[in-house]
């Protein structure tokens, strides 16, 4: 396998917008594969394309405000990213979807073919404070369960393909 890049992107002085930091924190506890390379992404923006480029699959982590219900895990796959005002993404500089589309548009042959966002619903994402709310904070096991859960499944994908090329 190539490269898969674990984008934990957030700003921890920011209250919520934190919360991929805080993610983060806890993957680094985690033994993953040699292939994976967990970043901090900070705050994003137009960055993140310099990041993700010779990546196979990316996974972002960040906060996102669709006016669901606080706590709410939202995986989406890059084919079905939602219309740039559809969403917010975080606050950063740009959104991330439209970071994404800025990508496949300029540089469409270093974009990964593979991309998986996790946006944790939050409350308090656009004031200073150090922390997250309880109900933001109470996902961060079951975001780092899910996306070992698909690490797992692209080292079962990858153990086939050895097979099948190598057999």
């Amino acid at each position: 396998m190539k490269k898969v890049l674990i984008l934990c992107c957030g700003n921890p002085l920011a209250l919520d917008d934190g919360i991929g930091i805080y993610v983060l924190e806890e993957l680094r506890k985690e033994e993953l594969p040699d292939y994976v390379e967990l970043v901090d992404a900070g705050t994003g923006g137009l960055s993140i394309l310099n990041l993700i480029e010779d990546a196979e699959k990316i996974i972002i982590v960040d906060a996102v405000r669709t006016g669901g219900d606080i706590g709410t895990i939202h995986i989406i796959k890059g084919n079905d990213l939602p219309e740039p005002e559809s969403v917010n993404f975080s606050l950063h500089d740009l959104g991330l979807v439209d970071v994404l589309r800025i990508g496949e548009t300029i540089m469409p042959e270093s974009m990964p073919d593979d991309i998986t966002i996790v946006g944790i619903e939050v409350e308090k994402s656009d004031e200073f404070g150090i922390g997250l709310t309880p109900e933001v904070e109470k996902t961060i096991p079951e975001v780092v369960r899910r996306i070992l859960d698909e690490l797992s499944r692209l080292n079962s994908v990858q153990d086939l393909y050895y097979c099948d090329t190598y057999a």
